[in-house]
């Protein structure tokens, strides 16, 4: 990510535990081609972004909702020179599970979603949780009867099913720490390097390198909510130079790992 007079808060809320959110202002950025390791629900209030998705072109602007799958590659740039500025819920597959049974395995059919109501409510939503003192009750209620929405909506197969991409994202999630080759991993899924080189880069629409050192910082981000050092963090998910880990963290998310967690902690001190 390249950003310039970028405002980016991110926080957590023992009112919804392991989801994070995110409240940014960007003005003339862009994010590179990446994945998620969660479910992510985006709205624009000011502005518009445009991205790419499964090779198409889509604009997110105020009244839509994004809906981002786990794995799916994207990228994004400000649709108005004036940029603008983006509410986001981060949803682990675990944690919505636990929120809402019904929706374990089920996926988005598209990136966007044209539900006023919906915008709506998950704008309300979100405002709320910056609100240190507001009702838990409310935002159970709230967040179970928005996702029920949502996800009672028609979905699709999703890549995450595909069971050689399950067990190779499981195997590299398990072995973040590890130096990997493209015979190894091959290995993983029963293909030559050669054989697994164009396979991936054909189903995923990125590298396999690029695919790992995102996992790596998606779970440097859980590792850093959870309140671990940034240089036990950078050698947890296999960033043996900090510097590296510092630099691919403000280029994916804005703010350094340091400045992450401290807005995360900091969130919960409240």
């Amino acid at each position: 990510m390249t950003a310039a007079a970028s405002t980016i808060r991110y926080w957590q809320t023992p009112h919804l535990p392991g989801v994070e959110l995110c409240r940014a202002r960007h003005l003339d950025f862009s994010y590179g081609r990446h994945v998620h390791l969660d479910y992510h629900i985006g709205l624009v209030q000011y502005g518009g972004q445009r991205f790419i998705h499964k090779g198409n072109s889509h604009a997110l602007v105020a009244g839509t909702l994004s809906t981002v799958n786990p794995d799916e590659v994207h990228d994004g740039l400000s649709l108005l020179p004036e940029g603008y500025e983006v509410r986001v819920f981060s949803l682990p597959p675990a944690q919505l599970a636990a929120l809402l049974p019904q929706a374990e395995n089920r996926f988005f059919a598209a990136p966007l979603l044209a539900r006023p109501d919906l915008y709506a409510g998950f704008a309300r939503l979100h405002a709320w949780l910056e609100q240190p003192a507001i009702d838990p009750l409310q935002v159970e209620e709230e967040a179970l009867r928005l996702l029920a929405t949502l996800f009672a909506l028609p979905g699709q197969a999703h890549a995450l099913g595909d069971p050689q991409l399950r067990l190779l994202r499981d195997y590299l999630l398990a072995t973040l720490d590890a130096r990997h080759t493209l015979e190894d991993l091959g290995q993983v899924v029963g293909l030559t390097r050669f054989a697994f080189l164009r396979q991936f880069k054909q189903r995923t629409g990125i590298t396999p390198y690029a695919w790992l050192k995102r996992l790596r910082l998606e779970q440097g981000k859980k590792l850093l909510a959870s309140g671990l050092a940034v240089s036990e963090v950078a050698l947890a998910v296999g960033f043996f130079d900090q510097s590296h880990f510092h630099h691919g963290f403000r280029q994916a998310y804005g703010l350094t790992p340091a400045q992450f967690r401290q807005q995360m902690a900091g969130s919960l001190a409240r």
